[in-house]
């Protein structure tokens, strides 16, 4: 029975710990003003030459940009004569990507994809001819390197005004509707009530004479 109790207080306190980062990594992002930024990156191999291998062919300087209320890493490999299929996982999975550019000529090749962290969990797997499998290795933002390189205005606020005016207008009419059906029904009300008085005084006045 206590055995049971640790495994779930432990489970209580991953699951805490889990939620702490989530907000944490959101935070730091909605922190930032939104627009591009400049950031460099380290490497990581568990080995001398894989080291040496992904930092020649990582640019050392990657972007970090909001669009649309999302944010999006942008990472630059070179060597594309020798190596093909670049994927990107965060956290162990495999995440979409849009090849943003591709230079033939420079055998360079730029892949964009979504981030919920300014330094989340990256790994780049790519497909090496020579040796005729994947080489996979960490890429690690360095936050104290990030830079503002060009601010964007963001609109949202203009949509929310206009969405908020029609809302109202629409509010507008329908009170406008509520009080004219307030306003027949209560002619309505007043005209039965003057009708029913008028018939009793017709007959207070027939028995009077009476």
């Amino acid at each position: 029975m206590k055995k049971i109790k640790n495994i779930f207080f432990v489970c209580i306190f991953s699951l805490i710990m889990g939620a702490q980062a989530i907000v944490a990594n959101a935070a730091q992002l909605s922190e930032l003003q939104s627009g591009i930024y400049e950031i460099s990156n380290d490497v990581y191999h568990e080995q001398e030459i894989g080291m040496n291998m992904a930092r020649t062919y990582v640019d050392e300087n990657m972007t970090l940009e909001k669009s649309e209320g999302k944010w999006y890493y942008t990472v630059k490999f070179s060597g594309t004569n020798y190596m093909e299929n670049h994927r990107i996982s965060i956290n162990d999975e495999l995440v979409d990507t849009e090849v943003v550019n591709e230079n033939s000529e420079e055998n360079t090749i730029e892949l964009k994809f979504e981030t919920d962290s300014i330094t989340p969990d990256l790994e780049a797997q790519i497909y090496v001819d020579a040796m005729g499998r994947d080489v996979e290795f960490g890429i690690i933002p360095k936050e104290e390197t990030l830079n503002l390189v060009q601010a964007i205005e963001e609109v949202v606020e203009v949509v929310e005004a206009e969405s908020t005016e029609d809302t109202n207008e629409e509010t507008s009419n329908e009170e406008a509707e509520q009080k004219s059906e307030k306003s027949s029904n209560k002619s309505i009300f007043i005209g039965i009530g003057a009708v029913i008085a008028l018939a009793i005084l017709v007959l207070v006045i027939r028995r009077v004479k009476k």
